[in-house]
């Protein structure tokens, strides 16, 4: 049997659209039936992995259960044993305070004991006495009054400010000042102001050449000296003795004019030494 090709092509012209609708309605269906079928089986298997993890969980929530009792009655036993222990302590120490057994001591015990006390009296003896002596030099140390000698010859230009502010001609602006400038010429002499121990020789960046002579709780700095220091660390100098001259080395008091920048501390902390000054 020939097939007309025009008959053929014809009947697609009518039909085709149908066929297409019809192949394409397929295609849909057996892909849905696909899609269902592999969720169902998805839904199967996650209903099952829970069912699982609720049995697991179960069991496991029984198995504490278990030893949570088993806990308590361990710690029950315990208490109940503890209360025993403790009721037979009591006991045992009302016997005790009902008859009590004497003390007794011999006659070495009783020596030795004597002699314990008499050395413990004399050690709190010898600290009393030691304490007693301290307190006396401490107070004959501060009723002991500081006399300084004016290292140099001159007028205050200056003033001490360590809790207020005093005009710095040379920075141009208010600052504080922890010693006093005292006004000389170039090259004079600058003599210590107090016995003691050279501790330090340096240049400050601020205040030139300096050097620190120490005393006790009394440390004096003299400062914007001269580069020929006659002074060196750890030499003990006496009050009144040539440890330099005054220069123009502190950059931050050039202004000021040829001084002597001198500074007085008291345990570290400055104080004003014009007070001091014979």
């Amino acid at each position: 049997m020939r097939i007309n090709r025009e008959n053929l092509i014809r009947f697609f012209d009518r039909k085709g659209f149908y066929i297409v609708l019809f192949l394409s309605v397929v295609v849909i269906a057996a892909t849905s039936v696909y899609v269902t079928n592999n969720n169902l089986k998805k839904l199967e298997e996650l209903r099952k992995a829970q069912q699982e993890e609720i049995n697991s969980a179960i069991e496991s929530d029984w198995g504490y259960e278990e030893e949570l009792a088993q806990a308590q009655e361990e710690k029950e036993q315990q208490n109940n044993s503890t209360a025993v222990i403790s009721q037979q302590q009591e006991n045992n120490v009302s016997d005790k305070k009902e008859n009590p057994q004497p003390v007794t001591k011999n006659s070495d015990e009783v020596k030795s004991s004597g002699k314990n006390d008499s050395l413990t009296n004399s050690k709190v003896a010898t600290v009393m006495a030691s304490t007693t002596s301290t307190i006396k030099k401490d107070s004959n140390l501060s009723s002991t009054m500081l006399v300084l000698l004016k290292p140099v010859n001159g007028d205050i230009i200056l003033e001490f400010a360590k809790d207020k502010l005093v005009f710095s001609k040379t920075l141009q602006e208010w600052t504080t000042h922890k010693g006093v400038d005292i006004g000389s010429n170039l090259g004079e002499p600058v003599l210590s102001a107090m016995d003691g121990i050279v501790t330090k020789v340096y240049k400050d960046p601020k205040l030139g050449n300096t050097v620190v002579i120490k005393n006790g709780k009394w440390e004096t700095r003299y400062a914007n000296l001269d580069d020929e220091i006659l002074a060196k660390e750890q030499e003990k100098i006496v009050r009144g003795q040539q440890i330099g001259k005054i220069g123009e080395s502190a950059k931050f008091e050039v202004g000021e004019g040829p001084h002597l920048h001198f500074e007085l501390l008291e345990n570290g902390i400055p104080v004003d030494p014009i007070a001091y000054f014979k």
